[in-house]
Order: structure tokens, then sequence, then C-alpha cells
């Protein structure tokens, strides 16, 4: 297997995730433990989400890396010779990759994590955002669609391009309405609306964007171990950019495609393992190329399952 490691992002969790990785294994219960103490956060609890703590931005950033990287270190124990060629992240997943390729420390990046999360959480809480997944549309459409339903004071344009069948799209709700209008007008039906607490990768976010590259300034990044390529720039981090490009990455499209098809190309990956809470990453992979062979854990029994696979 020559891997690739997907870091699963925002708007992945479910109630309980994690949990019976937390019960059964050592090393990922001292992870979210360190993660508790770092962020002030009982992520035990938030896990459970019995108060729907998951459907709050400050939560949820903090639980999914922490899940990712207890996950991580799992791996590191059990399988310490794993051929890992490269990582991505999803928007947050990228914070996921940077610690998990020790570029970013892990008592730092939880630190970082739980302001970013913070800033991110006030300015979807100011502005009324949306996002929409387009289905099956050529990318020169919905940009140009984002274009017309756009004005001086209300944005749409694209934020995610995920794979060959879905972009997605974010910003003010009357222009993303807008421009659901405008798609189901030159009958482009598979629009769908999602559910999300604002209309991230846009310029709604410029406030949040501004604040994180103040955050960042003294913030120490290492060369990573593996190649961590950056959804902003479908290039790999490189230590002295890696402040500017998280700074720019919040109000930045996302492009998960273009980053998959760079660890295809350039680092010969066969295999990706998608680690974190779900499965989409690894469904978008399948739609980039579909000879690539897929692997997730978000629990006891598929992370089992992989350790078998990979020990053949």
């Amino acid at each position: 297997m020559k891997i690739g490691f997907l870091f699963s992002g925002q708007g992945a969790q479910y109630s309980n995730m994690g949990l019976d990785l937390y019960e059964s294994d050592s090393i990922y219960r001292e992870t979210v433990e360190q993660a508790s103490a770092l962020t002030g956060m009982d992520l035990g609890t938030i896990y459970r989400n019995e108060n729907n703590e998951l459907a709050q931005t400050v939560y949820v950033q903090p639980a999914i890396v922490t899940m990712s990287l207890g996950i991580t270190r799992m791996l590191k124990r059990d399988l310490p010779q794993l051929d890992v060629r490269g990582m991505v992240g999803l928007s947050l997943g990228e914070y996921s990759a940077l610690i998990a390729a020790d570029s970013l420390d892990f008592e730092n990046g939880m630190r970082v994590l739980k302001d970013r999360a913070m800033y991110m959480q006030s300015d979807a809480e100011k502005t009324d955002g949306a996002m929409a997944a387009v289905m099956k549309t050529d990318i020169d459409v919905i940009e140009n669609i984002c274009k017309k339903a756009s004005n001086g004071s209300e944005v749409v344009c694209p934020a995610n391009y995920n794979s060959p069948k879905q972009v997605v799209i974010g910003g003010n709700k009357a222009a993303v309405d807008r421009a659901i209008k405008l798609f189901h007008e030159q009958e482009i039906k598979n629009v769908i609306p999602l559910k999300v607490s604002g209309a991230f990768h846009t310029p709604l976010f410029k406030k949040a964007s501004s604040l994180m590259g103040k955050r960042l300034a003294n913030v120490q990044f290492e060369k990573t171990t593996v190649p961590v390529i950056s959804n902003t720039t479908a290039q790999p981090f490189a230590p002295e950019k890696s402040r500017e490009i998280l700074t720019r990455q919040l109000t930045s499209p996302t492009h998960f495609h273009q980053c998959v098809d760079y660890m295809i190309n350039n680092l010969e990956i066969d295999t990706v393992v998608e680690i974190g809470p779900g499965q989409t990453l690894s469904k978008f992979t399948k739609q980039i190329d579909k000879k690539i062979e897929r692997y997730h854990i978000d629990n006891q029994s598929n992370y089992q399952k992989f350790i078998e696979a990979s020990r053949g």
C-alpha cells in the first residue's frame, strides 16, 4: 500500500463519535484527555452530544481534530512501518494533518484550533450565510451563475471544489437563493442546500481570517515529515508559507479534488485512509479515481479491518 491519509473536516461529526475508541484504547483516551486539558473543554461530554454541542463550530472543531489525532497515534503505534506518502485534510482537517506530520506541535495546535473555532463561530453568528452543493455541473457554468447572483453587498462564490461531480457554493443567503433560482432556470435541478452554521471559505469570514493572521504570527511551523497538500494552493505546505496559507484558507475555496490528484500524480498513492468521522472524503476520492483503494477509520471495528488489511 502506498497511502495518502485524508483527515475529516467540519460537517462530518455525529453523536457518540469515537467513544468506543475512547473506552477501548489507552492512547486514544490519553489524546482526548490531553486535548480536553489544553482547550478547557470536556471532549468526552461533547462527543456524547447530549446538548447538541456538535452543532456549534466552537466545540466541533477541537472534537474532530482530537479524534483524528487519537486514531493517527494508534496507527503509529500499531503500524510503524506504514508507507504514508502524503496527507490532505479538508479545511479543518489541515490542522489534523499538520499536527500528524509534525509541522505543528500538539499543544500549540490545539490552542490555535480553539481560537480558530471561536473566530469562525463569531463570524458565522454575525452573517446570514448559506451553502449549497451543485452536482454534475460544469465549473464554468457554476462560476458564471455565482457572478450573476452576486451584487455589491451580497456575494455567492464557489467554496469547495470537492470532486468532478460536486462543487459547493456559499455566501450571503439571499445571493445563494438567487443562484439556486438561476440554476433551476437553466434546468440544473441537482442543487442541494446544506445545513451549515456559516458560509465557510467565502469572503464572509474576513474578520476571522484577519484574527487568524494575528494569532498565527508567532506560531512555529516545522518541515512536515511527509507532504501535506494545502487545500488553498493544491501544493505541499512549506513552513515559511504555512501562516499565510492558513490565514487565507478561511476566505479561499478548498481544492480537495486537486489535492488528491497531486498525491496520485506526484506521490504515487494507490490507497487512501480517511481518518476521523464519516466517509465523505473517501466518496469524493472514488469520484476522482475509481482505482484508488479506500478505507475509513472512525470506530474500533473499521480500525481493526484496516489493521488486518495492511498486514496482508
